[in-house]
């Protein structure tokens, strides 16, 4: 069966001799959770991409900048907000954020705890509250891919809130848990397309009530006319439509290797089919030998991979075999975060934040104690390689917000030498390098911000940033040396934006220069 993969016996804590208490789980949990921040300190941000842009904007929003229109943000505005309205109380320097990441993340983790052991007990709650503090809290399978410095507050948070609507839901609290949901359609549009799909199949299986479902369409409507009001920005042609994009995206999903993806997914299916078996058969020395040595071999992200086909095998027999359960609630709500990603459903870049519901359904249906051998050594070949990823990042960069560590000896350098000349005024960064703004106190009067090829390559688009330019020019310019690569670009000015480029060369004089091997800088100044 899909709930549970094993005899009664083996998963009631009171037949197996075995049974944690939670003061005892939760201690772990925290130690865990404790190394894997202790061995990242101070090093989950990247100083050019992404993250930037939630550090600057909550503060411009408070001196008066208006959103969607002063400045481009993809995204719908709960995120900026809250943020916005955080960092009033307690600032906006680096150790303000690292806060605001570590409580996200232990919104996330309640959240994981109270669902499963609501629904399966001490066990299952640890195995998914194990798995988002080793693989997610301070995931480094790119930079940006963790809970602390996201690429985007607005899909941690809207995670978060995603998980309270789980719990709310296991714990019967239908009206918190639409509510939460509603709030997560206002993080990120997929958020709000998993709302909708969550709540159509709990509708479906009768879960919720008439009322509450059409407080909920009354809702969503709202959210869409809102939406098309700033459709502009979060559903900009550029960004979601055309080859760069599309290239772009079907990398997210796995499509573009999907073949390779496929085959991941295939072996994550047959480890899990090997498990479940042997976990029917009589216990003997012989067959927990069998179990221990697949969990070995298994122990890789091919297992999370195979739960991109799993699950929906889940959800299937749930509304067959039992609706009105919680496997129902932890496959609907699985399947639909990972809906951008269903062929890369695993910790690793995007999938750091949509795969947190998918460790919910595992931990629901691998609750027998002999899966955490398993769940384990994943936690454990994740903790381990951002052990390895992090120490590299070893060359402070100072600031008036704060210091932090890069990876790259010659960035850590340059931006060294180059920010202590940025001393207020305006200022632009191309290409994606808003989070010197925010390092420098600076702000830009261009409503683009990030100049990479997915935002800017078209004709019409770098038409518009040359109006900005002329009409708004910024004090200074800072042109870096940000990795095109994964658009299918060689660099900024070079096979795209040239016109901007060649803009900046008439009315801009070069400041400083700085030139390294692995990174340069070019600050300009307005004649």
């Amino acid at each position: 069966m899909w709930d549970g993969f094993s005899n009664p016996s083996a998963v009631d804590p009171s037949r197996t001799g075995w049974r944690a208490r939670p003061t005892f789980l939760i201690a772990i949990l925290t130690v865990i959770a404790v190394v894997a921040l202790a061995q990242s300190w101070q090093r989950w941000l990247d100083p050019i991409i992404d993250t930037g842009r939630d550090l600057y904007i909550p503060e411009q929003l408070l001196a008066g900048t208006a959103l969607y229109g002063d400045i481009r943000y993809q995204y719908p505005p709960l995120a900026p907000y809250l943020l916005a309205a955080i960092t009033a109380a307690i600032g906006h320097s680096l150790a303000a954020y690292i806060a605001i990441g570590i409580a996200q993340s232990a919104a996330v983790a309640a959240g994981l705890w109270i669902a499963l052991r609501r629904a399966a007990g001490e066990t299952a709650a640890f195995a998914a509250t194990l798995m988002f503090v080793a693989m997610s809290l301070c995931g480094a399978s790119t930079w940006g891919a963790n809970f602390i410095f996201p690429y985007a507050y607005a899909s941690t948070i809207g995670m978060a809130l995603l998980v309270g609507a789980l719990a709310a839901f296991v714990c019967a609290r239908n009206g918190l848990a639409l509510a939460l949901l509603v709030g997560a359609s206002w993080c990120k549009v997929e958020y709000a397309v998993a709302a909708v799909v969550i709540v159509t199949i709990v509708a479906i299986a009768r879960r919720i009530t008439l009322r509450q479902l059409v407080a909920f369409a009354a809702a969503a409507a709202v959210t869409g006319a809102c939406f098309y009001a700033i459709r502009d920005n979060i559903f900009a042609a550029s960004l979601t439509r055309g080859p760069i994009a599309a290239r772009f995206f079907s990398v997210v999903s796995g499509r573009a290797d999907w073949k390779d993806s496929l085959a991941q997914a295939l072996i994550g299916v047959a480890v899990f089919a090997a498990i479940a078996f042997l976990l029917r058969l009589p216990r003997s020395w012989w067959t927990i030998a069998l179990l221990l040595i697949v969990c070995i071999l298994g122990a890789t992200h091919a297992f999370i991979r195979g739960w991109g086909l799993l699950q929906w095998g889940a959800l299937v027999y749930a509304y067959v075999r039992e609706r009105n359960g919680p496997l129902l609630l932890f496959a609907a709500f699985s399947c639909a975060a990972t809906l951008r990603i269903p062929l890369a459903v695993t910790p690793a870049w995007y999938g750091f934040v949509l795969v947190v519901p998918t460790y919910a359904l595992i931990a629901y249906v691998c609750r027998n104690v002999w899966w955490l051998p398993l769940i384990a050594l994943l936690c454990g070949r994740d903790l381990l390689e951002q052990h390895q990823r992090y120490a590299v990042k070893e060359f402070p960069i100072a600031s008036s917000r704060g210091r932090f560590y890069d990876w790259n000896a010659d960035r850590a350098r340059v931006l060294s030498e180059l920010l202590p000349r940025i001393r207020g005024g305006t200022l632009a960064v191309m290409p994606e390098g808003i989070t010197l703004n925010y390092l420098t106190r600076t702000r830009t009067t261009l409503t683009y911000h990030t100049f990479t090829p997915v935002e800017t390559a078209y004709p019409e688009v770098e038409s518009d940033i040359l109006r900005e330019l002329s009409a708004r020019p910024p004090d200074h310019v800072a042109i870096v040396s940000r990795d095109v690569g994964e658009y299918g670009y060689r660099g900024f000015g070079l096979d795209y934006d040239q016109r901007v480029m060649a803009l900046l060369r008439e009315r801009y004089d070069v400041e400083a220069q700085r030139r390294a091997p692995r990174f340069s800088a070019l600050l300009l100044r307005r004649r």
